[in-house]
């Protein structure tokens, strides 16, 4: 496709007067204002303006009618085409494998299940519309009611906080006398983040409707201290906290006792173990152990790492070993990974440059090919805080007419993280951009689709991400996207036993010739697959040049992603190897024009007149703090001797 042909299909003719195009392609004539906005050559304004004329009509344009662009808008480089110079997509091969299977409902219902509370029964069926007993409640519910140490492994969305709920709030509602709010505290909850722990806490307040005098409150920061240390003294018997806003409390709250502890539980044991709070977990059982020896720990988690068996082993005394897995099936093959059977994997290979639109094109066959009665959701997994900030602006501006974008990751206050966990769970439809945050544990009803955007940093991070949809039965699909350089990951997962098969990208961009859209996107059903990509791509790319915050958000995530890239861990560098990807490729997935060169430089001194500048105005301060001290010493009393003070020697010791 020649450059005529493009022009032709985006409605851009290069002999009109560019003030009639300059609201549909901005960014079209960016390149060449670098060449004749620039005053290099210096001269009489007379020959300045001859050049620039000359330079306009070398262009075909009208030096009368020609603008001179908004100083707010951002300068950037050549336009590179989408579908030029790209690797080749590989044949990746797809084996047909048997995954291992875990029933997840079991054969009886609560109504029969023996040892609970008909209360309790009353609020599963009523509060929370749960009648049926899924596998992993059926077994570990006994075993906790018993007393002993239990470790719990399931599959993610299969009912492991019901698991342990039900039974630590028979056992508390069992105590006579009854114990009350003032009395302590007598079961820890703890979890990797504070969305889960909001989750949990839920689950927990639903459960003990029919038991005031059990009391459940959270301590998982994002708030003032003080607010916290005023529910501690309130009272509470069951603590949902984080690990360390737990442990901060257990070193500055003197209120905050451990003496009538009778249950520790540690869940999603494997996320706390990777966001680094191993050594406050060890510092709180320490803690522990010296006000209540005795007490019953339960773990839980949706896999076994060697990591998690030493927690394991720190934590738990002669555990009771809970697989809800069929033991014949996960015992013979090592490293197995259990992936629900109603969740149907995918992944798609794009070259880096058509990344963005592949991600685009895929949100609007999804969001926008579907009833106004049906509910659709997806989360879209980013590597970084700076790409998930991005792209939700990048998307929401040029998308965002009818489609509902939302972000959640770790910088954002506890408010606006409850907020947008809240409106999220009870939209109908939208797209939550987010980091691994949102990967463990969390319950977002009705969840079709979870695109991961950036490749994880392990395979166990792959199971939790796309475990927030098919859950408890219900059915869900996932997206893995992939560079051709990183097609091996797709036999890492087969060779754990997932199975995963591939969306071709012609048919991903096949969506932007069915959607309707209005204003400047309204184009994108005329002619092919490539001119729709490219028309989409150029509106990306003018959005981000015509707003210098957006400009400056992308070369932040742009930045961000470059480092996460190069972190990845020594076993899965033959898979994402840094010195095999086309960072200006890259840079253009970012709807950048710039060159990376130039993207990392943002910020600093652009040349070296300004460099100097800087460097004077140091020596220029330095000098100033200089003389500032010099005048201090000559403002002495006359009497003053002019020595330097002695300073009192301390007292020798008896």
């Amino acid at each position: 496709m020649t450059m005529d042909d493009l022009s032709l299909n985006l409605n851009i003719s290069s002999s009109a007067p560019l003030n009639q195009t300059k609201k549909q392609n901005f960014a079209s004539k960016r390149n060449y204002n670098d060449d004749f906005d620039s005053d290099d050559d210096l001269g009489s304004a007379p020959t300045v303006k001859k050049k620039k004329i000359k330079k306009l009509k070398e262009y075909n344009i009208d030096p009368d009618n020609y603008e001179i662009p908004k100083k707010t808008e951002v300068k950037s480089g050549p336009i590179s085409s989408l579908f030029q110079n790209n690797p080749d997509i590989p044949n990746v091969p797809t084996r047909r494998l048997k995954p291992v299977s875990e029933a997840l409902f079991a054969p009886t219902s609560y109504e029969e299940f023996p040892g609970i509370h008909p209360f309790m029964k009353k609020n599963l069926n009523e509060g929370m519309n749960i009648t049926q007993v899924t596998t992993v409640q059926q077994l570990s519910i006994q075993p906790i009611l018993d007393g002993g140490d239990v470790l719990v492994r399931s599959q993610t969305g299969s009912g492991k906080t019901l698991a342990y709920a039900i039974p630590i709030i028979q056992k508390l509602q069992e105590m006579r006398p009854k114990i009350s709010r003032k009395d302590g505290i007598y079961a820890v909850i703890i979890l990797p983040t504070r969305e889960l722990a909001l989750q949990t806490l839920e689950i927990f307040t639903k459960l003990c409707k029919s038991f005031t005098w059990i009391v459940p409150s959270w301590l998982t920061g994002g708030e003032k201290m003080k607010s916290e240390k005023a529910r501690i003294r309130k009272g509470i018997s069951i603590l949902v906290a984080t690990p360390g806003r737990l442990l901060d409390h257990c070193k500055h709250t003197e209120t905050l006792k451990f003496s009538k502890v009778e249950h520790l539980v540690l869940d999603e044991a494997d996320r706390i173990l990777d966001q680094g709070y191993e050594r406050d977990i060890a510092e709180f059982l320490e803690i522990l152990k010296k006000q209540k020896p005795q007490f019953q720990s339960i773990l839980l988690s949706a896999t076994l790492t060697p990591a998690v068996q030493r927690l394991a082993g720190m934590t738990l005394q002669n555990p009771i070993q809970i697989d809800a897995a069929d033991s014949t099936d996960i015992h013979n093959t090592t490293d197995s990974l259990v992936i629900p059977d109603s969740l149907k994997q995918h992944f798609i290979v794009t070259p880096p440059k058509l990344r963005l639109v592949a991600l685009a094109s895929f949100i609007l066959g999804k969001c926008q090919n579907v009833n106004e009665d049906e509910e659709s959701k997806m989360l879209v997994f980013m590597a970084t805080q700076d790409m998930a900030d991005y792209h939700t602006e990048l998307l929401s501006t040029v998308l965002g007419e009818n489609i509902a974008f939302f972000k959640l990751h770790g910088s954002m206050s506890q408010s606006e993280r409850t907020e947008v966990f809240k409106t999220f769970r009870s939209v109908k439809s939208g797209v939550l951009i987010c980091t691994d945050v949102a990967a463990r544990g969390l319950d977002l009803p009705l969840v079709d689709w979870i695109v991961q955007y950036t490749a994880p940093s392990s395979s166990t991070d792959y199971v939790h991400r796309v475990g927030r949809t098919a859950r408890v039965g219900h059915e869900g699909s996932s997206l893995l996207f992939l560079i051709p350089s990183e097609v091996k990951l797709v036999e890492e997962l087969q060779n754990r036993r997932i199975r995963i098969e591939e969306i071709k990208l012609k048919d991903c961009l096949q969506n932007l010739l069915s959607v309707k859209m209005e204003g400047d996107l309204s184009r994108l059903a005329d002619g092919n697959v490539e001119t729709a990509a490219t028309a989409l791509q150029m509106s990306f790319e003018s959005a981000v040049l015509q707003q210098k915050i957006l400009h400056t958000s992308a070369c932040k995530g742009y930045t961000s992603w470059v480092r996460f890239y190069a972190s990845y861990s020594k076993d899965l560098r033959h898979i994402f190897n840094f010195k095999q990807i086309h960072l200006g490729h890259f840079a253009k997935s970012f709807a950048l024009r710039d060159a990376p060169s130039v993207i990392s430089g943002i910020g600093k001194p652009k040349n070296k007149e300004e460099l100097k500048n800087k460097k004077m105005a140091i020596n220029k301060e330095k000098s100033f703090k200089q003389r500032g001290n010099f005048s201090k010493k000559q403002m002495l009393s006359e009497f003053d001797s002019g020595l330097p003070q002695r300073k009192p020697s301390k007292p020798r010791k008896k």
